[in-house]
């Protein structure tokens, strides 16, 4: 009875195998378009991201530069830079002949008294 309807079980294998490989190609390139729109995507954040990161670097360096350090320091803390008078020296001192105490104190620097 299939041979008086036309269905001959070869056709209808090879019309299923063309059918499966159809099928297959089309999910392939959509899968290729979805990374590619993906991978795009990608490179636009990564591009963002360079562009932030330069500007904070841009910011830091603003930030930490020493007129803007000081200009902060004084505006802020109150600090001011130290009267000349001030500072100790130690030109009569011989850094060999004292020991090790007295040449450790010579290299830390001066603060000045804690506020509370």
């Amino acid at each position: 009875m299939d041979a008086l309807m036309g269905f001959d079980p070869r056709r209808v294998v090879k019309f299923a195998g063309l059918g499966a490989l159809l099928m297959f190609l089309c999910w392939q390139h959509v899968q290729a378009t979805r990374i590619g729109y993906r991978v795009e995507s990608t490179r636009r954040e990564a591009r963002a991201l360079r562009s932030r990161v330069a500007d904070l670097r841009l910011k830091l360096d603003e930030t930490m530069s020493p007129a803007s350090l000081a200009a902060r320091a004084n505006t802020k803390l109150g600090m001011v830079p130290a009267a000349p008078g001030s500072l100790r020296s130690l030109s009569g001192h011989t850094g060999e002949a004292a020991g090790l105490l007295p040449r450790l104190w010579a290299r830390l620097p001066l603060v000045g008294p804690l506020r509370s």
